[in-house]
């Protein structure tokens, strides 16, 4: 777990750096990272809820339709309609 770990943490700081270096010059770094930050925190929320949804038929159906918008917004750009 540790090994698994200490990767993900490699790939999250250039992941980060990433982000900053492209950051447009105009703009405030405190904004542009706290939108980061809170774009982040939502997703994360969003996948949690989706986990514990997942453990009831309801949840289940959700989380199968949302994996087939998903799937289908792909086909649309693949394709080229938007």
């Amino acid at each position: 777990v540790w090994i698994a770990a200490a990767i993900v943490a490699a790939f999250a700081i250039f992941h980060g750096h990433a982000h900053g270096a492209e950051m447009p010059r105009a703009l405030s770094p405190l904004e542009y990272a706290t939108g980061f930050v809170v774009g982040t925190g939502l997703l994360h929320l969003f996948g949690i809820a989706l986990g514990l949804l997942s453990g009831r038929e309801t949840g289940r159906k959700v989380v199968r339709a949302g994996g087939g918008l998903i799937a289908l917004t792909g086909a649309v750009f693949l394709v080229g309609l938007a």
